[in-house]
């Protein structure tokens, strides 16, 4: 919960005006304080605070804003989000432990409801290959019983060349199972670490149909900890590739309606 110290604080009131839940108050003397009943810990308090008396003790020291660090230009931006691809070419080099902590960083800094921070992300990278089996064995069941003969074609494929990549994780070696209460919350965390992937150089693919498999079969929905309450929402393979793009791939217009 966020602490205000008295004697930093220079009685500006941008924390209180800011706090969307108006835990944050002037006393008599000028100083603000908070509420800790009433605080959710969201910490803009202490981003927004000019003097730094606000913090939260709890969580990670902020860092300081500086622009030539934090400011994107916003051309460029939208020109990263262009080009990013999903990736169905994986070379089966792993991601380092440093670059798979990076992409977890880009997904709990995204926005959550009512700021619960409650994304969960099981990391599929040692017990990988045991796991691919598995998932591939669901992913037939599942296409069984919807009568999908091209993706049974897909695992026959697969159990004719075991140590090839395969249709479901394209040579991938690693995958980010993400799961949340709320599924918008978990969809943002996923968009945060595939934008963050491409801007490493890397490659990823939202993997659909290992997320079909796991919601198929009871045993993967308790590995990757889904319940009736936690949804899984969506499962990022990441890995090296060797593919080069030379430019964006056409999109369609936007649907819009202006009111």
């Amino acid at each position: 919960m966020a602490v205000i110290d008295p004697a930093k604080c220079t009685g500006c009131g941008q924390c209180a005006e800011n706090c969307a839940v108006r835990a944050i108050f002037r006393t008599p003397d000028g100083v603000c304080q908070c509420n800790q009943s009433v605080c959710f810990a969201c910490g803009q308090c202490a981003a927004i605070c000019p003097a730094g008396a606000a913090s939260m003790p709890d969580l990670e020291p902020p860092i300081p804003y500086r622009r030539e660090t934090f400011d994107l230009d916003p051309e460029a931006l939208l020109n990263a989000m262009r080009f990013r691809r999903s990736i169905r070419r994986f070379t089966g080099e792993k991601l380092t432990r440093r670059q798979l902590e990076l992409l977890l960083d880009a997904g709990r800094c995204a926005p959550t409801s009512s700021n619960s921070q409650s994304v969960g992300f099981v990391v599929l990278d040692e017990e990988f290959e045991a796991m691919r089996p598995k998932i591939w064995e669901s992913f037939a069941r599942f296409a069984e019983a919807k009568g999908r003969k091209l993706l049974l074609r897909r695992y026959q494929s697969y159990l004719e060349n075991p140590d090839q990549p395969d249709t479901l994780f394209y040579g991938g070696s690693q995958m980010i199972a993400v799961t949340s209460r709320q599924p918008v919350d978990g969809g943002l965390a996923l968009a945060n670490m595939e934008l963050l992937v491409h801007a490493m150089g890397l490659g990823a693919l939202y993997c659909g149909f290992a997320a079909r498999a796991i919601e198929n079969d009871p045993e993967l929905r308790t590995y990757f900890g889904v319940t009736e309450t936690r949804h899984l929402i969506g499962c990022l393979i990441v890995g090296h590739t060797d593919l080069r793009f030379y430019r964006t791939a056409p999109r369609n217009p936007p649907r819009v309606e202006w009111r």
